[in-house]
């Protein structure tokens, strides 16, 4: 049973319960006068209720409400037996004009009509009517209701109208409400969220919605998606299309052989071999590459990185001898990350950037968030992560290493 269903089912019992206690309630509180032409078939059908009879109790409650000069009091009582009969009965039209009426009369208070209300939304969603749901619902919370059922319901009915505004409108109250009660909004709620963002074509609601998806329920498919995201981002500075791949390797989402072709020649093109090795081998140790048409290609390409990368090995030494400025050291820092050597490569960042100034700073920063990050200081990743803001496409990745840094 989904939720959904759960939910109504579940809202239903109690419902039915709380009708009849007020029921019951109002033979022993302040009396009302009865005929007993009316009075005779009420007590009949209480009878029949508690044999489970409920059809006989829908025929006694209608045999009362038959009754000449019947007081709108009297009226009143007959409805609420009517109501309760109907629904044991599962005569959901009947239950529903009950009900109605019931609603309809003055001087009930706002905690006497929700009861009504609660089984009017069972009623609703019994006859599959969504609109009716949906109405009953938002006047149940604008009247202060608070079984904790009734918006997550709201919310699903709303998804099935598409009613996307709406959704979102009852999400928001709905995270509020999560958060003061130190909870997290469920990942079925937020892919409900999600969609209706899509659904307004809002962007930016919707990579927001995916974001939260991803820190609360990370999965492959989350950071596939975000990551794509990232690729398909209009004027993105390709001096991070590495940068994205190596998230995608560390995100566990590169997946066919192109994506570790693509990685690989972008990082022998930026001078980083050993990132260019690295993923060519878990390629082939996969069985991603070396594979079919292009086995040849893959073989050549791997034979390159491991070529590149035993040349700049032999040249590291020297390298490390001769740099003296804040750019070398930028550079040091980018191979010993390539190398994934998380300390050397943070060290050199960390110099530089007291050095200073540097070139492109954003992506200095990046790289040693990603540096510190793995080598096991997660608050201190985010720290360099927040101060990246002059670079749309580095804002975005840092924004996703952050989520990152939060569920690893």
């Amino acid at each position: 049973m989904n939720y959904f269903c759960f939910a109504l089912n579940r809202l239903a019992f109690g419902l039915m319960c709380a009708v009849f206690s007020l029921h019951l309630a109002a033979q022993t509180a302040a009396p009302v006068s009865v005929q007993m032409e009316v009075y005779k078939p009420l007590q009949a059908a209480q009878e029949a209720l508690k044999n489970s009879q409920p059809q006989q109790a829908v025929s006694l409650a209608k045999e009362a409400l038959a009754v000449s000069k019947i007081t709108p009091a009297e009226t009143f009582l007959a409805h609420r037996t009517l109501a309760m009969a109907a629904l044991a009965a599962q005569d959901f039209d009947q239950a529903a004009a009950s009900l109605e009426l019931l609603l309809s009369q003055p001087g009930l208070s706002a905690p006497e009509q929700r009861p009504f209300l609660e089984s009017l939304m069972n009623v609703s969603q019994q006859k599959k009517d969504s609109a009716g749901l949906v109405k009953w619902a938002k006047r149940y919370l604008s009247d202060g209701g608070t079984n904790p059922s009734v918006r997550p319901v709201l919310i699903q009915t709303l998804s099935l109208l598409n009613a996307h505004q709406d959704v979102v409108q009852e999400m928001q109250i709905k995270m509020k409400i999560d958060a003061a009660a130190g909870q997290k909004s469920t990942e079925a709620e937020l892919r409900i969220l999600a969609v209706s963002y899509r659904g307004l074509k809002d962007v930016a609601g919707y990579e927001a919605t995916l974001h939260q998806l991803l820190a609360l329920y990370p999965s492959k498919a989350y950071w596939a998606e975000a990551i794509g995201r990232l690729n398909s981002q209009a004027q993105a500075n390709t001096r991070f299309d590495l940068d994205v791949y190596r998230l995608s390797e560390e995100a566990g989402t590169l997946d066919d052989a192109e994506e570790y072709v693509m990685m690989a020649e972008l990082a022998l093109r930026a001078g980083l071999p050993a990132d260019a090795q690295r993923v060519m081998e878990s390629g082939f140790q996969k069985g991603v590459l070396g594979q079919g048409a292009q086995a040849s290609a893959h073989a050549k390409l791997r034979q390159l990185a491991a070529a590149k990368l035993a040349e700049d090995d032999k040249l590291m030494p020297s390298l490390e001898k001769s740099a003296k400025d804040s750019n070398a050291w930028v550079g040091l820092g980018d191979v010993w990350l390539s190398k994934q050597q998380w300390a050397q490569a943070s060290a050199m960042y960390a110099k530089a950037l007291a050095a200073g100034p540097v070139r492109r700073e954003a992506e200095v920063y990046l790289h040693q968030a990603i540096a510190v990050f793995k080598a096991g200081d997660a608050v201190a990743s985010r720290a360099l992560l927040a101060k990246i803001s002059d670079d749309k496409t580095a804002v975005a990745v840092a924004n996703l290493w952050r989520i990152r840094t939060l569920t690893h």
